[in-house]
Protein backbone atom coordinates (compact mmCIF):
# COMPACT_ATOMS: atom_id res chain seq x y z
CA UNK A 1 0.00 0.00 0.00
CA UNK A 2 3.11 2.17 0.14
CA UNK A 3 4.61 3.80 -2.64
CA UNK A 4 8.29 4.14 -2.88
CA UNK A 5 9.85 7.34 -3.12
CA UNK A 6 11.07 8.71 -6.52
CA UNK A 7 11.93 11.90 -8.76
CA UNK A 8 8.98 14.16 -9.25
CA UNK A 9 8.40 15.97 -12.52
CA UNK A 10 6.15 18.45 -13.43
CA UNK A 11 4.02 17.73 -10.95
CA UNK A 12 3.68 21.05 -9.25
CA UNK A 13 3.41 22.85 -12.41
CA UNK A 14 0.05 20.82 -13.74
CA UNK A 15 -1.64 19.33 -10.60
CA UNK A 16 -1.25 22.07 -7.69
CA UNK A 17 -0.91 25.37 -9.47
CA UNK A 18 -3.54 26.55 -9.17
CA UNK A 19 -4.91 23.18 -7.60
CA UNK A 20 -8.06 21.79 -9.36
CA UNK A 21 -10.54 20.82 -6.71
CA UNK A 22 -13.93 21.03 -6.95
CA UNK A 23 -15.55 20.61 -3.82
CA UNK A 24 -18.87 18.89 -4.27
CA UNK A 25 -21.24 17.87 -1.69
CA UNK A 26 -23.20 15.28 -2.17
CA UNK A 27 -26.35 14.70 -0.09
CA UNK A 28 -28.42 12.11 2.08
CA UNK A 29 -26.68 8.72 4.40
CA UNK A 30 -23.97 6.32 4.97
CA UNK A 31 -24.13 2.78 3.25
CA UNK A 32 -27.71 2.93 2.13
CA UNK A 33 -28.31 1.41 -1.40
CA UNK A 34 -31.70 2.69 -1.72
CA UNK A 35 -30.77 6.75 -0.50
CA UNK A 36 -28.11 8.85 -2.01
CA UNK A 37 -25.01 9.20 0.75
CA UNK A 38 -24.83 12.57 2.98
CA UNK A 39 -21.56 13.91 4.30
CA UNK A 40 -20.07 13.55 6.63
CA UNK A 41 -20.61 10.04 6.65
CA UNK A 42 -18.75 7.67 9.54
CA UNK A 43 -16.90 4.72 8.92
CA UNK A 44 -15.47 1.88 10.56
CA UNK A 45 -17.93 2.36 13.33
CA UNK A 46 -17.22 5.94 13.34
CA UNK A 47 -13.47 6.03 13.50
CA UNK A 48 -13.34 7.64 9.89
CA UNK A 49 -15.39 10.91 9.00
CA UNK A 50 -15.45 11.52 5.28
CA UNK A 51 -16.51 14.57 4.67
CA UNK A 52 -16.80 15.01 1.15
CA UNK A 53 -16.59 14.01 -2.23
CA UNK A 54 -15.06 16.01 -4.86
CA UNK A 55 -13.35 15.91 -8.42
CA UNK A 56 -9.54 16.70 -8.74
CA UNK A 57 -7.91 17.18 -11.75
CA UNK A 58 -3.73 16.93 -11.72
CA UNK A 59 -1.07 14.20 -11.21
CA UNK A 60 -2.57 11.32 -8.71
CA UNK A 61 -0.34 10.94 -5.95
CA UNK A 62 -2.44 7.53 -5.31
CA UNK A 63 -2.10 6.12 -8.88
CA UNK A 64 2.08 6.78 -9.64
CA UNK A 65 1.16 10.67 -10.13
CA UNK A 66 -0.38 9.63 -13.33
CA UNK A 67 -2.32 12.80 -14.99
CA UNK A 68 -6.21 13.04 -14.77
CA UNK A 69 -9.28 15.07 -14.90
CA UNK A 70 -12.19 15.41 -12.58
CA UNK A 71 -10.18 12.36 -10.65
CA UNK A 72 -12.75 11.25 -7.58
CA UNK A 73 -11.33 11.82 -4.30
CA UNK A 74 -12.57 11.79 -0.85
CA UNK A 75 -11.57 14.08 2.17
CA UNK A 76 -11.72 11.61 5.10
CA UNK A 77 -10.23 12.64 8.62
CA UNK A 78 -9.13 10.13 11.36
CA UNK A 79 -11.12 10.61 14.21
CA UNK A 80 -10.50 7.43 16.35
CA UNK A 81 -8.30 8.41 18.60
CA UNK A 82 -5.88 5.73 17.30
CA UNK A 83 -3.30 5.69 14.79
CA UNK A 84 -5.16 4.20 11.28
CA UNK A 85 -2.55 1.40 10.24
CA UNK A 86 -4.38 0.85 6.73
CA UNK A 87 -8.10 1.44 4.84
CA UNK A 88 -9.31 0.56 1.89
CA UNK A 89 -12.76 2.67 1.17
CA UNK A 90 -15.04 1.66 -2.30
CA UNK A 91 -17.96 3.85 -3.35
CA UNK A 92 -21.24 3.35 -5.61
CA UNK A 93 -22.27 5.88 -7.69
CA UNK A 94 -25.71 6.08 -9.02
CA UNK A 95 -24.33 5.82 -12.43
CA UNK A 96 -22.56 2.51 -11.68
CA UNK A 97 -18.99 4.15 -11.26
CA UNK A 98 -17.20 1.96 -9.03
CA UNK A 99 -14.37 3.85 -6.98
CA UNK A 100 -11.53 2.71 -4.50
CA UNK A 101 -9.26 4.63 -2.33
CA UNK A 102 -6.44 3.13 -0.17
CA UNK A 103 -5.06 5.14 2.95
CA UNK A 104 -1.44 4.28 5.10
CA UNK A 105 -0.44 5.42 7.97
CA UNK A 106 -2.75 8.31 8.93
CA UNK A 107 -2.21 9.65 12.76
CA UNK A 108 -5.61 10.25 15.24
CA UNK A 109 -6.86 13.52 14.24
CA UNK A 110 -5.35 13.81 11.13
CA UNK A 111 -7.38 14.75 7.64
CA UNK A 112 -6.33 13.13 4.57
CA UNK A 113 -7.42 13.92 0.79
CA UNK A 114 -7.32 10.82 -0.96
CA UNK A 115 -7.48 10.05 -4.82
CA UNK A 116 -8.78 7.29 -6.65
CA UNK A 117 -6.45 4.09 -6.96
CA UNK A 118 -7.34 3.37 -11.07
CA UNK A 119 -7.51 7.47 -11.23
CA UNK A 120 -11.50 7.02 -11.87
CA UNK A 121 -13.34 10.06 -12.72
CA UNK A 122 -17.06 11.11 -12.01
CA UNK A 123 -19.34 13.22 -13.06
CA UNK A 124 -20.52 15.97 -10.46
CA UNK A 125 -24.33 15.15 -11.26
CA UNK A 126 -23.64 11.17 -10.12
CA UNK A 127 -24.61 10.77 -6.04
CA UNK A 128 -23.22 8.72 -4.28
CA UNK A 129 -25.27 5.46 -3.55
CA UNK A 130 -22.83 3.69 -1.00
CA UNK A 131 -19.46 3.58 1.08
CA UNK A 132 -18.01 0.64 2.63
CA UNK A 133 -14.49 0.64 4.27
CA UNK A 134 -11.91 -1.78 5.73
CA UNK A 135 -9.45 -0.72 8.26
CA UNK A 136 -7.10 -1.73 10.55
CA UNK A 137 -5.97 0.58 14.01
CA UNK A 138 -2.63 0.68 16.46
CA UNK A 139 -2.91 2.74 19.41
CA UNK A 140 -0.21 4.99 18.65
CA UNK A 141 2.09 6.45 15.78
CA UNK A 142 5.14 3.85 15.44
CA UNK A 143 8.04 6.39 15.42
CA UNK A 144 10.64 4.34 17.18
CA UNK A 145 10.57 7.24 19.91
CA UNK A 146 13.09 5.48 22.41
CA UNK A 147 15.74 4.81 19.56
CA UNK A 148 15.13 8.13 17.50
CA UNK A 149 14.24 11.35 18.03
CA UNK A 150 12.64 12.55 14.25
CA UNK A 151 12.74 16.66 13.30
CA UNK A 152 11.45 17.85 9.75
CA UNK A 153 12.24 21.56 8.49
CA UNK A 154 10.45 21.42 4.69
CA UNK A 155 11.49 18.15 2.95
CA UNK A 156 14.23 17.21 5.27
CA UNK A 157 14.19 15.17 7.91
CA UNK A 158 16.63 14.63 10.33
CA UNK A 159 17.12 11.18 12.30
CA UNK A 160 19.42 11.02 15.68
CA UNK A 161 20.11 7.61 17.05
CA UNK A 162 18.73 7.95 20.85
CA UNK A 163 20.94 4.84 21.59
CA UNK A 164 24.29 3.64 22.70
CA UNK A 165 24.73 1.49 19.61
CA UNK A 166 24.47 1.85 15.59
CA UNK A 167 21.00 1.66 14.34
CA UNK A 168 20.94 -0.11 10.46
CA UNK A 169 18.00 -0.80 8.09
CA UNK A 170 15.64 2.00 9.12
CA UNK A 171 12.87 3.25 6.99
CA UNK A 172 11.34 6.72 7.18
CA UNK A 173 7.27 6.61 5.59
CA UNK A 174 6.19 9.73 5.12
CA UNK A 175 3.04 11.87 4.30
CA UNK A 176 3.03 15.63 2.02
CA UNK A 177 1.62 17.67 4.35
CA UNK A 178 -0.23 20.37 2.80
CA UNK A 179 -1.98 23.37 4.37
CA UNK A 180 -2.70 20.86 7.21
CA UNK A 181 -3.87 18.28 5.15
CA UNK A 182 -2.40 14.98 4.00
CA UNK A 183 -2.31 15.52 -0.37
CA UNK A 184 -2.61 11.80 -0.75
CA UNK A 185 -3.70 8.47 0.99
CA UNK A 186 -0.38 6.60 0.32
CA UNK A 187 3.11 7.22 1.94
CA UNK A 188 6.42 7.64 0.23
CA UNK A 189 9.20 5.56 1.79
CA UNK A 190 12.89 6.10 2.33
CA UNK A 191 15.67 3.89 3.50
CA UNK A 192 18.38 5.10 5.59
CA UNK A 193 21.41 2.79 5.98
CA UNK A 194 22.15 3.57 8.95
CA UNK A 195 23.06 5.99 12.23
CA UNK A 196 26.25 5.64 14.04
CA UNK A 197 25.27 5.90 18.21
CA UNK A 198 24.18 9.60 18.84
CA UNK A 199 24.83 10.92 15.51
CA UNK A 200 22.30 11.93 13.51
CA UNK A 201 21.65 12.01 9.43
CA UNK A 202 18.94 13.75 7.47
CA UNK A 203 17.83 12.63 4.40
CA UNK A 204 15.24 14.77 1.57
CA UNK A 205 11.54 13.55 1.52
CA UNK A 206 11.27 15.21 -2.29
CA UNK A 207 7.98 13.81 -2.89
CA UNK A 208 6.62 16.39 -0.32
CA UNK A 209 8.07 19.48 -1.52
CA UNK A 210 4.26 20.30 -2.21
CA UNK A 211 4.13 21.53 1.32
CA UNK A 212 6.26 19.24 4.08
CA UNK A 213 7.08 15.97 5.17
CA UNK A 214 5.67 14.33 7.66
CA UNK A 215 6.76 11.18 9.55
CA UNK A 216 4.33 8.55 9.96
CA UNK A 217 6.24 5.46 10.46
CA UNK A 218 9.74 4.55 11.35
CA UNK A 219 10.58 0.77 10.96
CA UNK A 220 14.03 -0.91 11.83
CA UNK A 221 15.12 -4.54 9.97
CA UNK A 222 15.53 -7.13 12.44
Amino acid sequence: MRQQGKPLAAFFGRAVAPLAITLLLLLSGCGKAKEDISFPCQLAENSLSVTSLFQYSGDNPDCGDEAGENIASLAVTNQSGRHLTSAKITAKLADGTRLTFQLADIPAGQTVWVFDQDNGSFASSSACKELKCEASFEAETPLLEDQVAVETEGTSVTLTNLTDEDLAGLTVYCHCLFDGTYFGGLTYAYPVDGIPAGESVTIQAEECYLGEAAVVRVTRNS
